[in-house]
Formats: C-alpha cells, structure tokens, sequence
C-alpha cells in the first residue's frame, strides 16, 4: 500500500544515475534484438524456445501494468511497452508454426508448457539470499544418474496428458529429481522441476511428497542452488557459457540476489551476436561428457540455425534478460526529494479542506466527532 501512495507524492519521471539508466536501457535493447532475431526465425522456433517465450510474455506485461512505472524513465517505460507488444507477436507467430506440426511426438509431450503466459516474478516474488544454507538430508531410497528422457518422463507427470492427470508426482520422479549427487545439467534439470511443479499449480503435492522423504521445497531449493552458485565460477573459467547461462537463469527464476550480480549484464552483452542471438561455443565441453546417460544434453532442447545460433542459448539468454531488467527496475531507490508543483498544490489544499471540515464539525458541535476534538 505505502509504495503505491508514494506515487501520490512523488514526481513520476524520477532522476537516475547516468550509470544506471545506461544498463536498463542496454538490457532493453538486447531483448529487442534477440526478439528480432526470434521473429526473423520464427518458422525455426522449437517448443522450448517457445516456454521462454512464455516466461518473457508475463514478465513484460506486468512490467508494463505496474504502477511503479511512474516513477521510472518514461523512454524505458515506452521501451518495455514496445517489447510486450514485440513478444506477443512473437508468440502468436511460434505458436503457430509448432502447432503445424502438430503431429511431433516432442510438442505432443509438452504441449501443456507453452499453452499459457508464465509470471514467474509473482511466484518467486521475495528477493532471496545464500548466505544460510541448511544442510541436505537426502531420501533414504535414491535413484542413480538419471538420463535426459527420465527428466523429461517427470517433467510430462507435471504437466499431465490425456492419459495421466497433472500434478502427479511419483515416488520414482521425486527421487530422481531430488538426488543429491547430481551436477551441472542435470541439477539444473532438478531445479527446473521443482520450479515448473510450483508454477503449474502443484505446490501443495510437492510439498507433501517431499514431507514424506523428510524434507521440504524450500531445503531443496535452497540447498540444490547453493550447489549451483558454488559451481558457477568454475564453469565459466572453463568457458562451458551455455551451462553458465543456464544456471544463471535456474537462480534468477528462483530469484537468489547472488545471480543479479553486474558481471552477469556484461557477459550477457559480452556474448550477444550482432544478428541478436547467441552463440555457444563451447557446445558440449569435455567435462560434461563423462556424465552417465547425459551425454549433450542441455536443459532445453537445441537447434542451431543457419547463422550458426544456437537456440538453446538464446533461449537461455531471453529469460536472464527479461528478469535482470525487472531486478534493476525495482532495485531502483523511490526519489527522494524531488516534488512537482501540482503535487504540493494538491497536498497544500487537502490541508485546508480538513481544516475547514474540523471547523465545520466544531461549530456544528456534532457528537460524532466530539470525541476527537476535546
């Protein structure tokens, strides 16, 4: 309530830093162009390609809802107008090229992931910190390394099918997902489930799933991040930049303030291509092939296109993008000091209307207010 009653007051185009403004402004102008570059390929766009089309479509619109925008530079504002707009058009566009292909066995699977817009921000909406990570009790029954199609068989139990009800979560998922030993793709596998069990509307069966192994959502979200967080400088340094990027989206959407840091921005625009996309060099690193069963295989499906783009990355990029601009917008100080003529106009003759009201009252002696004016 008190931030909104702050827009009363306060003058709507707000001063910031040159600084600051400068990075919104950047950010704008990445998702511009990997939106561009999106609607120029649109007859290419896989399904999952499409999920992070959905997660930019939310983000975008309720940026652009939000009353705290009066209080942000007008030229941005404008801006994330024009992108909502972007990515809605976008959206119709890929929607309709993957149902033409209505008879892939892939979109029949997940046809329920891009059916809708996803408001991941209003989930995940308190900004959280690592700096207390409880320790992991892990279930006493575990599954082995889990292989790509596992992750996909529980990720289909979510969204459920004609065949099985959504929300299912069976004890054999549950384990796999959960499994304490799991690095790099497939923990962000793990993460993705449990985020995607949240946002589907299977809150309350996952949390009771995972009482019953004797823990809670909230230990394996914290506990299965920090691991990534631990990881993430190691596998930049070995320039594995999908899987970097990859995990910086997982903790964004789970909106951990350790992966907003500044490094990130400048990467992101570091490794943008000038068509918009985003070229993952270094594909499968070497490390990563000695992972059982998980041999190439990123969180999201890849294709790489005639400009030598990779989709999977891109995709990647587009929800870094769009929540590390919502970050930096509500990191924004409210103004402090600056009050437009009209507004104090406005509070000075509220003023005198309360005064000539108490004064009416007195003289009016009404007992109603008698009490208050002793």
């Amino acid at each position: 309530m008190w931030r909104y009653l702050a827009l009363f007051l306060l003058l709507p185009n707000s001063s910031l830093s040159s600084d600051h403004l400068s990075e919104i402004q950047q950010l704008c102008v990445a998702l511009d162009d990997v939106l561009s570059w999106a609607k120029a390929h649109h007859y290419l766009l896989i399904v999952d390609f499409m999920f992070s089309i959905r997660v930019a479509q939310g983000e975008l619109e309720m940026l652009s809802k939000d009353p705290l925008a009066e209080t942000w530079n007008q030229d941005v504002v404008t801006h994330i107008k024009l992108l909502r707009n972007k990515v809605d058009r976008l959206a119709e566009l890929g929607m309709a090229d993957i149902q033409d292909d209505a008879e892939d066995e892939y979109y029949k699977n997940f046809e329920r992931l891009i059916e809708k817009k996803y408001y991941i921000s209003s989930y995940f909406s308190t900004e959280r910190r690592l700096s207390s990570v409880p320790r992991f009790s892990a279930p006493p029954e575990k599954e082995p390394t889990f292989s790509d199609q596992q992750s996909d068989g529980c990720m289909r139990e979510i969204l459920g099918n004609s065949d099985t009800p959504a929300c299912t979560i069976s004890r054999k998922c549950f384990q796999q997902m959960t499994n304490h030993e799991s690095e790099d793709y497939q923990l962000t596998h793990q993460l993705l489930y449990i985020i995607l069990a949240q946002i589907r509307g299977c809150s309350q069966e996952l949390a009771r799933v995972a009482v019953s192994y004797g823990t809670s959502v909230s230990t394996l979200e914290v506990t299965f991040t920090a691991k990534i967080l631990q990881r993430l400088s190691s596998v930049l340094d070995s320039g594995m930049y999908d899987l970097f990027t990859e995990m910086v989206m997982i903790g964004q959407m789970l909106n951990y303030k350790e992966f907003y840091r500044p490094k990130v921005i400048e990467l992101m625009m570091l490794w943008q291509d000038t068509t918009g996309c985003y070229n993952d060099d270094s594909d499968v690193h070497p490390d990563l092939k000695n992972q059982t069963n998980f041999i190439g295989r990123k969180l999201f499906a890849d294709e790489i296109v005639d400009d030598n783009c990779s989709e999977h990355m891109t995709a990647l990029a587009l929800i870094v993008l769009t929540l590390t601009l919502r970050h930096k917008l509500y990191s924004l100080p409210l103004p402090l000091v600056t009050w437009s003529i009209s507004n104090l106009a406005l509070v000075a003759l509220c003023g005198v209307g309360l005064f000539v009201f108490l004064v009416w009252c007195k003289k009016k002696r009404l007992r109603i207010m008698r009490h208050f004016l002793v």
